[in-house]
């Protein structure tokens, strides 16, 4: 017998049988929370109390009277991180989508802030995910070395012409190629010379007489010499005057007969490095150079160094030269002169050394690196250059304090040295962690959190929002700037610098396809109507910022029109210097917006611009020309403030 399990076989439910099953486990339920809570009140009210003082989460329940703290999610630009919201939408500057903020979701609108003063907190976690790395600061000498291109050359002082002082013919020339070395005493040419021969033949002539006279007498005790002893001396001294060497002089005043020609030798081991265009039986006169010998034994190095290294280059300080062709060893020299002038082109003065050459393997021309000992004595601070923000004015440094708090710190930097280093004069002690790689991470971390706790903190949505346009660095809105009186004239020479700045900021403003149809920028009425009104404020304190207009004027003259794009922009700060203690008429601006009525000058700002420039403008329009691109990103950026004039529209 079968049972069957079918569903058809089992018996239906009654309705009213599931209507008090779900009732009964309803009424457990609301039982058991009433009950827990209860319960939680009367025995564990302390436990409840301490965990709402310990954490940053607010009670909950039926009994709480604290509102759970609602969180904000902040939208911010990738491109643009000064811009954040709390909806989402598009950035004002690049019209990009703005994205949420990792970890923007902050209860209560709180947001971590740097600890203390300057002091940076970042999780330990996201520390990691930087790669910050950190190095001790440690004391001792600084290794450093001043490299700079050389060349080998030969010594000036080691060089010997042989000039004949007598005229003659060249029977036989024994150094007759250019290059060959010659020993000292070894021969160079044999001369024939009748006024030679003859000179000798004096020489033999009186010694014979010498010889045969009475000798030397004495009067009142002095030695007085006979006349052939006179003779024979004048004869050698005439030999002498004529070339000859005094050990050539005796050989052949010893002679029977004068020789037909005299030999001619080396003075030292040399090198013949010019020969006069003579061979044997040449024909030569007196005064006239045959050959210029120079001994190589020692060479000189002729270094070109930097400016910026000269003073730490000294006389007699050790040298290594390295010369490529002989391979990696280097040879050991000594300074020996410094130039006392600087190439105006190269920026770099020559620094001459001595070297040993030996073995002769050493060429004039040949390349080399000098490299000149420049250590240090007394001992310094040194930190890696790479742990240095160099900020243009200041340099600063991240002491890391542990615990992701990282301490930005003001430091005085000394001498660079070897291996990538450098001497701290001030700022930071022996012993202290820096950070030597990542720092830039964490500045830009330090200044997203003070920007994301401003935006919070004062409460600015409708700052950045859609609708606002960007604040430019630098520009404290509601500020007015202290106005100088101007006379007529001046009036009028302002006038004139602000149209023919607008002038340009409309060229460079209209949309550009082609390189070649874009127009030359004529700057010379800028700088004239600029120095114009200089002349005028001649003597007074605000002098300079008619000398910063026209410095950021003819910085432009002569480049590309590319680069004078990115060159405006210092124009325009400079230009908005001037005219908010000067400001230009109405009259001025209403002819170059060429309206019959209103008429505004517009600060404008692309936070875009290239080159890492400020990226401010002046137009009169608020519709943005953008003057630093020439097709693409023409609406980049957008109006900062309006910039005051002194007259309405006549």
């Amino acid at each position: 017998m079968s049972i069957d399990t079918t569903p058809a076989a089992r018996p239906r439910p009654r309705p009213i049988s599931l209507v008090l099953l779900f009732a009964v486990a309803a009424g457990g339920v609301y039982a058991g929370v009433r009950w827990h809570t209860t319960i939680e009140r009367w025995i564990l009210p302390s436990a409840r109390a301490g965990a709402g003082a310990g954490t940053d989460r607010a009670p909950t329940g039926p009994d709480s009277t604290t509102a759970a703290p609602t969180a904000k999610q902040i939208w911010t630009c990738g491109m643009h991180p000064q811009v954040m919201q709390d909806q989402p939408g598009d950035c004002p500057i690049c019209h990009m989508k703005l994205t949420p903020l990792a970890g923007g979701n902050t209860p209560g609108g709180r947001v971590g802030a740097p600890e203390g003063a300057g002091t940076v907190v970042i999780d330990p976690a996201v520390v990691q995910n930087m790669g910050v790395r950190t190095v001790v600061a440690s004391k001792g000498t600084l290794s450093r070395h001043v490299r700079a291109a050389a060349t080998i050359v030969e010594p000036e002082s080691a060089r010997s012409d042989v000039s004949l002082r007598v005229s003659g013919w060249i029977e036989k020339l024994h150094a007759d190629t250019e290059g060959m070395k010659v020993r000292a005493g070894e021969p160079l040419f044999d001369l024939y010379s009748p006024e030679l021969r003859q000179a000798i033949e004096e020489l033999i002539a009186a010694r014979r007489a010498a010889s045969s006279a009475p000798s030397d007498s004495t009067s009142s005790g002095v030695a007085v010499p006979s006349a052939s002893t006179v003779l024979v001396e004048a004869a050698q001294a005439r030999l002498r005057a004529l070339g000859l060497t005094p050990e050539q002089v005796e050989q052949l005043g010893g002679l029977d007969h004068a020789p037909a020609t005299v030999t001619f030798t080396s003075p030292i081991d040399a090198i013949v490095v010019e020969k006069a265009e003579i061979y044997s039986g040449s024909g030569v006169m007196a005064g006239q150079t045959v050959l210029r010998l120079a001994d190589r034994s020692t060479m000189w190095v002729e270094a070109r160094v930097p400016e910026h290294s000269l003073r730490h280059v000294k006389l007699g300080q050790r040298a290594s030269v390295r010369v490529g062709a002989l391979g990696s060893e280097p040879i050991a020299g000594e300074v020996m002169f410094i130039h006392p002038d600087l190439d105006d082109m190269t920026r770099t003065a020559l620094v001459r050394a001595t070297i040993p050459n030996p073995d002769g393997l050493l060429r004039v021309g040949m390349y080399a690196i000098a490299e000149f000992d420049a250590s240090t004595a007394e001992s310094v601070t040194i930190l890696p250059r790479e742990a240095v923000i160099d900020t243009g004015e200041s340099q600063v440094v991240f002491i890391s304090a542990g615990k992701g708090r990282f301490e930005p710190r003001r430091v005085v930097l000394g001498e660079p040295g070897d291996g990538g280093v450098v001497g701290v004069a001030s700022g930071v002690e022996p012993g202290e962690v820096v950070v030597a790689s990542g720092q830039f991470l964490i500045d830009s971390e330090s200044r997203l959190r003070e920007a994301i706790a401003k935006f919070l903190g004062q409460g600015a949505l409708e700052a950045s929002s859609p609708a606002a346009p960007p604040v430019a660095p630098g520009v404290a809105p509601g500020v007015a700037p202290v106005v100088a009186d101007a006379t007529p004239e001046q009036q009028k020479l302002v006038d004139a610098v602000i149209t023919e700045y607008l002038r340009l900021s409309n060229i460079l403003g209209a949309e550009q396809k082609e390189r070649e149809t874009a127009p030359k920028l004529e700057l010379q009425p800028l700088i004239s109507a600029a120095h114009a009104f200089h002349a005028s404020l001649a003597g007074t304190k605000h002098e300079r910022l008619t000398l910063g207009v026209i410095k950021a004027s003819e910085a432009m003259t002569g480049h590309p029109l590319e680069h004078q794009r990115q060159l405006f922009s210092a124009l325009g700060e400079r230009l908005v210097e001037l005219i908010d203690v000067y400001p230009p008429s109405r009259a001025a601006i209403a002819a170059d917006a060429g309206q019959g009525g209103v008429a505004e000058l517009y600060l404008m700002n692309c936070p875009m611009a290239p080159g890492g420039a400020k990226g401010d403008w002046l137009q009169t329009s608020p519709d943005v020309a953008n003057p630093f691109f020439a097709a693409d990103m023409k609406s980049c950026g957008g109006p900062v403030r309006t910039i005051k004039t002194r007259e309405p529209v006549r």
